[in-house]
């Protein structure tokens, strides 16, 4: 498992924004500093599955050291999930034309991949059920 440092920075409207110096476009937002790390993983494993998938290199993580941190960023370790135990499964299903529309729009907007946001989404639903 790769760990990737992270920038976390306070965003509009109170949130925490989060991106991946190793990896441009790689980017998303919590409401607060837990879920923005926990959005984060979900965003950098499916990045990293994206980039897999389209048979892209993943760039290695950058030490701590050899960082140019902002001034007002955070810098954070990110894990990348069990990517190597844990290979992404194809999976077919059916869901309303509008709702993944927004879905899309929805991961665009959050630089996300479709399948991160939809698997961030059964995350955060198993979450609430095992409450």
């Amino acid at each position: 498992m790769a760990i990737y440092p992270a920038f976390f920075e306070d965003g509009e409207g109170g949130h925490v924004v989060v991106s991946f110096p190793d990896l441009p476009g790689c980017f998303t937002q919590g409401d607060t500093e837990a879920d923005a790390m926990a959005m984060a993983i979900d965003a950098l494993s499916g990045h990293v599955h994206t980039l897999q998938d389209l048979g892209r290199e993943v760039p290695a993580p950058s030490s701590l050291s050899a960082l140019d941190v902002p001034s007002g960023v955070r810098v954070a370790l990110v894990p990348s999930g069990a990517l190597e135990d844990s290979p992404p499964v194809r999976v077919n299903i059916s869901i309303n034309k509008r709702l993944l529309q927004d879905v899309d729009a929805a991961a665009k907007r959050e630089g996300m991949t479709r399948s991160g946001l939809l698997a961030a989404a059964a995350r955060n639903m198993l979450t609430q059920l095992r409450g």
